[in-house]
């Protein structure tokens, strides 16, 4: 399968301006000061210098040189003789007020066309997982739904390409497809917790030319008794080992051909993995099983690639929303208002997939280098500086 090109491989990077000036501008009560795009351009560039909150983005933008604020699009005031940035309450208004389903689907495009080239058959990227994350801060003081985000990540290079809100009072299963339909997915690899192993999924996928990798738990009691009465011992197996967080792990995953009263849209094989883990310090040792199931033939996928596949599941965990937590805080971001809590976390994916584009692997480390100068943050959504 062809793999994610980065903007390394790339004679420039997409211009982000002429993605954000396609975002409609919400109604306005009063005059209009600062335009759109120079809001989201600036904000975009904020974070992706470390900024965490409206009051972070304010103070980069009053520190930014005339000649970052010119190439931001900030208002000039003749006045004055001199770009004007707007403050913390502005920022805060506007991505507070601003459609969140418009500004992802911009952010998305620029990712498509930074993080993409060649022919179609050559754009596609290997595997993506998708799952959800909610925003901690926005639960209220006395218990209730917060804001819920899906979002679909590249195995390989852990780039974000699409984002969904999650609304009240419907689940993760509602938004999958809608997620996933303005992505190529041609010969892609989507995989998904249990929650998203069903049929109507399974469907859409092989309709969009894509294969599935879905475990499979006791909530779908039958399909989970039928895959573990199956006869393990005739499998073909691949076994591995690693060590991590204080432990030794040792993975084993097996693979037989799907049963043909399996009642599974396209299933062409079923596997079984087994972890047995050792704490290295007590020696205390558990395991832990799962069952799951997949259209890719044998000639496509065999014990090793599936293993592969589901560990690089974990990759949207252990690389976007651990990001988001632990180098930008989100959980402990009390940013609550209207839609600004959606439009943080799309800039913060936006700020983590450029900088992965651009080849850098330590995403604080990318964050403190691209802080140290004003027009860094500009290059990396190729502004001309």
């Amino acid at each position: 399968m062809a793999q994610l090109a980065t903007a390394a491989d790339l004679d420039q990077v997409a211009d982000l301006r002429e993605y954000l000036v396609l975002v409609p501008d919400p109604p306005k009560r009063r005059g209009i000061r600062h335009s759109l795009e120079s809001i989201l351009t600036l904000a975009a560039a904020a974070v992706a210098a470390g900024a965490q909150s409206f009051t972070a983005i304010g103070e980069w933008a009053a520190d930014a040189p005339q000649r970052v604020l010119a190439r931001l699009g900030t208002r000039f005031d003749p006045c004055r003789d001199r770009h004007a940035a707007p403050g913390e309450a502005t920022v805060r208004r506007v991505l507070s007020s601003i459609d969140g389903d418009d500004l992802d689907t911009a952010i998305s495009a620029w990712i498509t066309a930074t993080t993409t080239a060649g022919s179609p058959s050559e754009r596609t990227p290997t595997a993506i997982a998708v799952d959800g994350k909610s925003l901690r801060g926005t639960f209220a003081r006395t218990g209730g739904a917060g804001v819920h985000l899906l979002s679909a990540l590249t195995h390989q290079d852990a780039i974000v390409l699409a984002q969904q809100n999650v609304a009240r009072g419907t689940s993760e299963i509602t938004w999958m497809q809608p997620l996933l339909d303005g992505i190529d997915l041609t010969g892609v690899v989507v995989t998904a917790d249990a929650l998203h192993t069903t049929r109507g999924l399974a469907r859409y996928l092989t309709h969009r030319d894509a294969h599935y990798v879905f475990t499979v738990k006791e909530n779908q009691h039958r399909l989970h008794a039928r895959l573990q009465a199956l006869p393990w011992p005739q499998a073909t197996r691949h076994t591995s080992t690693g060590i991590g967080h204080g432990r030794l792990e040792q993975r084993t995953t097996e693979v037989l051909p799907a049963p043909d009263d399996l009642d599974f849209p396209h299933a062409a094989q079923v596997f079984q993995t087994t972890r047995y883990r050792t704490d290295r310090v007590s020696g205390k040792r558990e395991n832990h099983t799962v069952y799951g199931i997949t259209p890719l033939t044998p000639d496509q996928a065999g014990p090793a690639t599936i293993a592969t596949l589901l560990r690089g599941h974990w990759s949207i965990e252990n690389r976007l929303h651990r990001v988001r937590d632990t180098t930008y805080g989100e959980d402990a971001s009390r940013v609550r208002t209207g839609t600004a809590p959606r439009a943080m976390a799309t800039l913060r994916n936006l700020a983590i997939s450029a900088h992965r584009a651009a080849g850098r692997t330590n995403i604080a480390a990318a964050l403190r280098h691209t802080a140290r100068h004003a027009t860094r943050p500009l290059t990396l959504y190729g502004i001309p500086t």
